[in-house]
């Protein structure tokens, strides 16, 4: 077992971290404060380092990246401007989704806007009363002879009030009797019967979180995203990568914390010496080493799990989700804690790291889920049927 990055991984990642600190980094406090959008020309620049794509295979207009890889830039991204990489990544999962289910002429028509950085996407899947029971989406979608009739709210959607595009999980008929039938269209913001509403939040504030509302949207019969009835399974099949993606999201925030409350401890100087020097603030760097490495750890198991196509593949993610953000929000609660009541204002960014990681234990499926879904695995019984 190698726990190394390899040349081009490590190359790969010193680039982008060079970028982002020269061109994002000194755009963060402003734009999160003023809660502006990060701008669309970083987003477009994150084409050029494989984070627009960069799952999917070149033949699709992607980079073909390892998860291991690919993760890997996630972290440095959610490290320097966690907004950015909540916008980058929500746009690559409904990218991947649309390369996946879609007909090639639906592909052809918007995947290259979208991995080009052109246009923005959202994966609309919750709802005001569904979150983690997926699988009782309310939302409707009515066949017409000309396509599909969509009516219906979701709520909480990364992207929403930015999105130009985006891919909504729908209710479609079903036999009487049997289980809902969910599907998956594509739709275009643009059209009439679409609107969304900013839902103010507690951190980053530069990626837009939105209401959306479906109110006779029409869409054409080829905006349909794999067979009808099948939409379910494809966004499971998200999720599960989604969810490791979010694990290599709270290691990068973890890791911009945990440098901060070491540089911190090294400069601050109390009772005529650095507070570094004192036991219980070198404790508390110790435990957070310690939660990084095991998170980072994590993240390499579940990547590599998705690489090889493991059966097991769903409980490392789960793992690594869970672990990480926990271990994440903690480190930056400690990071918080070493820099005493300066970490409290906003004249460090060690509070901003704490309120963008509390999304992370909710996103993609709770961590009380992950820890259903884990158990699970081992104990061969379902805690919800």
């Amino acid at each position: 077992m190698n726990f190394e990055l390899d040349s081009t991984q490590q190359e790969l990642a010193d680039s982008l971290r060079k970028y982002l600190m020269a061109e994002a980094a000194p755009l963060v406090d402003e734009y999160e404060a003023a809660k502006k959008p990060v701008p669309r020309y970083l987003v477009k620049a994150m084409r050029e380092f494989g984070l627009l794509g960069g799952l999917l295979p070149e033949e699709q207009g992607g980079y073909g990246l390892p998860m291991t890889t690919y993760g890997t830039l996630i972290a440095e991204v959610a490290r320097v401007w966690p907004s950015l990489r909540s916008i980058t990544s929500s746009t690559n999962l409904a990218a991947s989704v649309l390369a996946d289910g879609g007909s090639e002429t639906l592909k052809r028509k918007f995947l290259p806007a979208i991995l080009e950085g052109e246009s923005i996407a959202c994966f609309a899947l919750s709802e005001p009363n569904i979150g983690s029971d997926a699988a009782n989406i309310q939302t409707r979608a009515q066949a017409v002879d000309s396509g599909y009739v969509i009516d219906g709210r979701k709520l909480y959607i990364s992207n929403g009030p930015i999105c130009d595009v985006g891919v909504v999980f729908v209710r479609t008929p079903s036999p009487e009797g049997t289980a809902p039938s969910v599907s998956c269209i594509f739709f275009e913001a643009s059209s009439p019967g679409f609107s969304v509403t900013d839902i103010a939040k507690m951190g980053m504030h530069s990626c837009p979180l939105g209401e959306l509302l479906f109110d006779g949207l029409h869409v054409p019969h080829d905006h349909m995203v794999g067979k009808e009835g099948r939409g379910f399974s494809l966004a499971k099949k998200y999720l599960n990568s989604g969810r490791c993606v979010v694990a290599f999201s709270a290691l990068g925030v973890a890791q911009a914390a945990y440098d901060a409350a070491v540089q911190y401890a090294k400069d601050r100087v109390q009772f005529g010496k650095p507070i570094g020097s004192f036991q219980q603030v070198q404790q508390m760097i110790a435990d957070m080493m310690a939660m990084l490495e095991t998170s980072r750890l994590l993240c390499y198991r579940a990547a590599d799990a998705l690489d090889r196509q493991a059966s097991d593949s769903q409980l490392w993610c789960s793992m690594a989700k869970r672990h990480s953000t926990d271990s994440a929000l903690r480190i930056a609660e400690l990071a918080l804690q070493v820099h005493g009541g300066a970490g409290y204002t906003a004249y460090f960014p060690v509070e901003r790291y704490y309120r963008d990681l509390r999304h992370l234990t909710i996103a993609e499926g709770t961590n009380q889920i992950q820890s259903m879904l884990m158990a699970q695995h081992v104990l061969e019984l379902s805690a919800l049927r």
